[in-house]
């Protein structure tokens, strides 16, 4: 009987894991598509994902996943509060400006707008054209004319699509220009991230050019950090073994793999590794200095009691003075 309440708390402790494990793999596939609508700066959309993300990791006592989404609520919801501030400030002062003028005007004062929005739209000036689609909105709400409101309508989609393009395309050619500087310094999470929001959004807009050099770079991205994870392995495998040749006092082929380490370190700007074993070289080669001292001097001693066995003593006398010479030399 003990055995098989064993067994039964064993399989629930097992079937306990694979639940966490499944609700973490939810929680992280959630922060994922949320971190997409914070960029596109889609707050309520973050909000709803951060309600969801802490409903899942309660019951689990995910307290780190809590907290971060706690933090987050309270960013986005001081950002909300300043855009609410904002909107609100804007929509006063043009229903202040719309109090004061004639409603036979409004479709004059359209048809203005749409000769400055077309200027703007086609110089390239999207933000500017925004506004001013913005302010037709307020126009528009006093006009019945549901073909002019169409005609509005279809203006903020093409511009809205426009400045989505360009801005694509300006992220897209400044990370381009950045990647060399950032693969440089082995930034690749960064890089990583970027390349993989900026050939998704190229895909969705279709631009087809942008999408072959950012796939092109992701790649090298790859390539350059395999590199350097490969490269960095080979460090620390060399640091394990120079730290028990060094106990070995094996010193001349821990020299060697310090030096190695050093070139390979500084290729990869390892600056821990680069401090560890530009200390540890020079005391290497101190060490190994004073092992060849060492040997130096007792072989010499030894010769010399030879020969003042054989009653040499004058050979004698010139092998101990070799060793003070050497002892002397070593000193300065």
């Amino acid at each position: 009987m003990a055995e098989e309440e064993v067994e039964k708390t064993k399989k629930e402790q097992e079937e306990d894991k694979k639940r966490k494990i499944s609700v973490i793999s939810e929680i992280d596939d959630l922060i994922g598509i949320q971190g997409q609508a914070y960029m596109r700066g889609e707050l309520k959309e973050v909000l709803s994902y951060a309600d969801r993300i802490i409903g899942l990791a309660t019951p689990e006592d995910l307290q780190s996943f809590i907290r971060e989404q706690n933090d987050l609520i309270a960013r986005v919801k001081g950002i909300q509060k300043q855009r609410e501030e904002k909107a609100k400030l804007k929509l006063k002062l043009e229903q202040d400006k719309l109090r004061l003028e004639n409603a036979a005007k409004l479709k004059a004062e359209l048809s203005e707008l749409e000769e400055l929005f077309n200027t703007s739209f086609n110089t390239e000036h999207f933000l500017e054209a925004a506004e001013i689609i913005h302010k037709s909105k307020t126009i528009l709400s006093g006009i019945d004319d549901k073909q002019i409101k169409k005609k509005w309508e279809e203006l903020e989609k093409k511009n809205l699509d426009a400045q989505a393009r360009k801005e694509l395309s300006k992220s897209a050619n400044e990370l381009i220009t950045e990647s060399s500087d950032l693969l440089a310094k082995f930034e690749f999470s960064d890089l990583k991230f970027r390349l993989t929001y900026l050939i998704q959004q190229a895909k969705d807009k279709g631009i087809t050019e942008h999408l072959k050099k950012l796939k092109e770079l992701q790649s090298e991205v790859l390539s350059s950090e395999k590199e350097f994870n490969k490269t960095k392995a080979t460090v620390e495998d060399l640091v394990q073994k120079t730290y028990k040749l060094q106990e070995n006092k094996h010193y001349e082929e821990a020299i060697t793999n310090s030096e190695n380490i050093l070139e390979l370190a500084k290729s990869i700007d390892l600056k821990n590794r680069i401090e560890e074993f530009s200390n540890i070289l020079p005391q290497l080669q101190k060490d190994f200095e004073f092992e060849k001292l060492t040997e130096s001097i007792t072989k010499l001693n030894n010769e010399g009691l030879d020969f003042v066995r054989k009653g040499e003593i004058s050979s004698s006398l010139e092998k101990f003075k070799l060793i003070k010479e050497s002892l002397g030399a070593y000193l300065t």
